[in-house]
């Protein structure tokens, strides 16, 4: 068996070969066919040049299959948005050092356009399957943040990150390998890749994987499947309680929504659909990425939860730890935090001084020890010399009479300075006036959070992974500075 603690996780039950491991729209997988396709890889990959290869494929049994076999050749799996343009696949495999890439065949001449080697997965060979490979360095794979600004930077995480990630969410779901879990996050995302591909993989449990999300195709997922855990982002969760298929969705037992804010409406459409809590938790890339979420029975909403069993959560402002209840910058430790940002030590310094990961979020501890979010100390604009925070303004939005959701910008210009624009999203067979909207707004905040304008759009924009597209935003936003 390989050397990858991963790897002998996920096969490491000699009881469950015939059991299912991945189930997809096109091909379903046991464990031993999983182990077999990984296995081909890894027997492709083992003479591939360099220590870090990159993984190039949309959601699919053919990622999973891809990244064990990378893992059990001893290489570290560097995880290629499928969406990315060549230059940009260009630019990222340069960074990490990728010659070689291992890619969906759809996938294929892109990843040539970049100027890569590309190698596509071969069938399984009937023997007994490669010869173990030692891992010479510690990274398992490279992560792409989804920065704002700039070049998004690799973060490196091992296999103990992952696993002690895997670890903590085991015990604080509880998950267990009776689990059913549906798939709906980019696997080359984190939460994606820990949450609801490797959590139940190692557990024995059964991944059902869909290659886009579609609310109808997954609700007839649940039902066909008995799902018992779905992750998603807000998004996911808000169509999926206003999709009107009617739906056996009885056997969920778990519904977590992380990666942004989950706001009250969601929440509670999702809970008067399905007659279950949805559970607010977040996380950080560097962090594995799974930092807190709340629990089944110890719900408190308005908070992001309790954080996992093994990482210890503080709120500092300057390295000082602050006490319960004064707002600050949350900071994790544990054995899931990064072990830097790829082939940059000046950021990783930066970014985990003394082992401690800053994580650029602004929050604080209740006397529970709940976690509550602020908002992105990036994210913060300055009005009139003030600190200001969008979500909060963005909550009072969303409390408002037929607002679905909203997000708030800061557009700057040198006649007026920074001023906060609005934009909201009806719900459903509401016709909202942006007048009325600001002027109700004006009534619960204080004169400088006010939105200096408000627009209505159909919906927000959203990148990949399900988050509101501020940048887009921005650019809409610009024209008024």
């Amino acid at each position: 068996m390989s050397d990858s603690r991963i790897v002998a996780a996920v096969f490491g039950a000699a009881a469950r070969p015939d059991k299912r491991a991945i189930v997809a729209p096109r091909e379903a997988l046991t464990y031993g066919e999983l182990e077999r396709r990984a296995g081909a890889v890894a027997k492709q990959l083992g003479a591939a040049p360099g220590n870090v290869v990159g993984l190039l494929y949309p959601n699919s049994p053919g990622f999973a299959a891809g990244l064990l076999g990378a893992l059990w050749a001893g290489k570290t799996a560097a995880l290629f948005p499928f969406v990315a343009p060549p230059p940009v696949l260009k630019l990222m495999a340069a960074a990490a050092g990728v010659r070689t890439v291992l890619a969906a065949e759809e996938l294929a001449p892109r990843a040539a356009e970049a100027g890569l080697d590309v190698v596509t997965t071969a069938a399984p060979a009937a023997d007994s399957g490669p010869s173990p490979a030692d891992r010479s360095q510690r990274e398992a794979v490279l992560i792409y943040t989804s920065g704002t600004t700039g070049m998004p930077k690799a973060v490196a995480l091992s296999e103990e990150n992952l696993l002690a990630n895997v670890e903590g969410c085991r015990v604080a779901g509880p998950f267990s390998g009776d689990d059913v879990m549906l798939a709906i996050l980019p696997l080359f995302h984190a939460f994606g890749l820990t949450v609801t591909l490797l959590l139940p993989l190692t557990l024995g449990g059964t991944v059902i994987l869909e290659d886009r999300f579609v609310p109808r195709t997954s609700l007839q997922s649940v039902e066909t499947h008995r799902v018992t855990a779905m992750i998603g982002v807000p998004s996911q969760f808000r169509l999926l309680a206003k999709e009107p298929a009617d739906v056996d969705a009885a056997s969920l037992r778990l519904c977590i929504a992380g990666a942004e804010r989950l706001g009250d409406q969601t929440a509670a459409a999702f809970e008067n659909r399905f007659e279950r809590p949805l559970l607010q938790g977040y996380g950080a890339t560097e962090a594995s990425p799974v930092v807190s979420f709340n629990r089944l029975g110890r719900n408190r909403p308005g908070s992001v939860g309790l954080p996992l069993p093994n990482a210890r959560v503080t709120i500092r402002e300057d390295s000082h730890e602050l006490p319960a209840g004064d707002q600050g910058e949350v900071c994790i430790e544990g054995p899931s935090v990064m072990l830097g940002y790829y082939g940059q030590p000046e950021a990783t310094a930066k970014k985990i001084p003394a082992g401690v990961l800053r994580t650029g979020d602004r929050g604080w501890l209740d006397g529970d020890g709940y976690l509550h979010l602020a908002g992105r100390a990036d994210d913060m604009v300055k009005v009139a010399g003030e600190k200001v925070y969008p979500a909060e303004i963005e909550r009072v939005l969303e409390q408002l009479e037929g607002v679905e959701e909203a997000a708030v910008v800061g557009a700057t210009s040198e006649a007026r300075g920074t001023s906060l624009i609005a934009f909201v999203a009806a719900r459903s067979g509401v016709t909202l006036d942006s007048a009325a909207v600001r002027a109700a707004a004006r009534e619960r905040l204080e004169a400088l959070k006010t939105p200096r304008s408000v627009h209505i759009l159909e919906q927000l924009p959203r990148a990949l992974g399900g988050k509101v597209d501020k940048k887009a935003l921005l650019e809409l936003a610009s024209g008024e500075a």
